[in-house]
């Protein structure tokens, strides 16, 4: 995950081609340490399908001005240069890959999404066939 600033935010966030996970936290938010380890550890899961970045809301106010951060942790999710989700305080692991596996099935090629789809019913079959 890297390290958000007023200076880098538009080129690193609002023009990247990727879905940009921001993680808005502070160093004193005690909430915040758990959600932004279970975004480091997921960062290594999406790599080359989302970017992960951090802002500290005390170092860039201007960017959590512009966003309408006033909670910590606050997750919000970009595409295309615009925010479209967002989540709010301590989130588990299992949330956290839920609002990702949504973001990166949206962005799959048709066909991809309807190959994976195939994928899972033949190994239904297979499980169901061979119990």
């Amino acid at each position: 995950m890297i390290e958000i600033t007023d200076r880098d935010f538009d080129e690193e966030v609002l023009e990247c081609d990727l879905p940009v996970f921001a993680c808005f936290t502070t160093r004193w938010c005690h909430t915040c340490f758990p959600t932004c380890l279970f975004a480091d550890q997921l960062a290594k899961e999406y790599d080359a399908k989302v970017k992960f970045a951090r802002v500290d809301i005390e170092e860039s106010p201007g960017i959590a001005a512009s966003y309408h951060v006033i909670v910590v942790p606050t997750i919000l999710l970009f595409q295309n240069s615009q925010p479209v989700k967002r989540l709010l305080g301590f989130q588990d692991r299992r949330s956290l890959r839920s609002l990702l596996n949504n973001v990166t099935t949206e962005n799959e090629p048709t066909g991809a999404a309807q190959a994976n789809e195939s994928d899972r019913l033949s190994s239904r079959r297979l499980e169901t066939n061979e119990a």
